[in-house]
């Protein structure tokens, strides 16, 4: 799975290369580059990108992301899932700041805010047991933070609620596109027949003036 620098992701998937060589291309919705792309540790059909000011999740089998984030202040640099808790995600920008996200607590706006530094930040990574996180920026400098034990520690219920919001959303995502779908077809059939209507109205036109110009003949005879 990658993201590219024009904001899109492009699966390849080597199990089913027979339709369509496995690869996938998902829509196109982040304004600038992709400069993280990681599927979830737990429910690995789920995954995120970030990219400009937003980080997305996405459900594998459709093109559009499920959840959007609301804008960070800053140009979002990277992320990375937390290898622990199921719901956790860091940011990291180019002002220097780190988010920390709950979505098992909210979903609306981050759950912490930290500036690391002055500089651009342009990596992150988290250790196995979820309570050390190291950063880089771009003068080379590594700050080592330790988080507190409940960012570290998986909570009660904590997998399965984020596997029903996650489901929730892709059923949402799904209704909304199918009702997309279904408006452009109803869109489709009723411009034809508008048409149909306007091709049939030419040519009773067309047949009454045929019969008037041969009554006139007629009557000149």
């Amino acid at each position: 799975m990658v993201g590219t620098e024009e904001g899109a992701v492009v699966a390849l998937n080597l199990r089913n290369r027979k339709t369509n060589n496995g690869v996938s291309v998902y829509d196109r919705q982040h304004f600038g580059s992709i400069r993280s792309i990681q599927r979830n540790p737990t429910h690995n059909k789920f995954f995120m990108t970030i990219g400009d000011w937003t980080t997305k999740i996405w459900a594998e089998d459709l093109k559009t992301p499920i959840i959007t984030t609301k804008y960070d202040n800053g140009y979002l640099t990277g992320g990375c899932w937390s290898p622990t808790r199921v719901g956790v995600f860091y940011t990291i920008n180019i002002d220097g700041g780190l988010g920390v996200w709950d979505f098992y607590h909210r979903q609306n706006e981050a759950a912490y805010t930290h500036k690391v530094g002055d500089a651009a930040l342009s990596s992150i990574d988290v250790q196995g047991n979820g309570k050390l996180v190291a950063i880089g920026d771009v003068n080379g400098t590594v700050s080592l933070l330790k988080v507190c034990k409940s960012l570290a520690s998986p909570q009660k219920d904590e997998k399965a609620g984020i596997n029903n919001m996650f489901e929730r959303e892709t059923r949402r995502e799904k209704n909304l596109e199918m009702r997309e779908r279904e408006i452009k077809r109803v869109q489709a059939l009723t411009k034809k027949s508008d048409e149909d209507d306007a091709n049939n109205s030419d040519n009773e036109e067309a047949a009454l003036r045929a019969i008037d110009d041969k009554f006139k003949t007629l009557l000149s005879s």
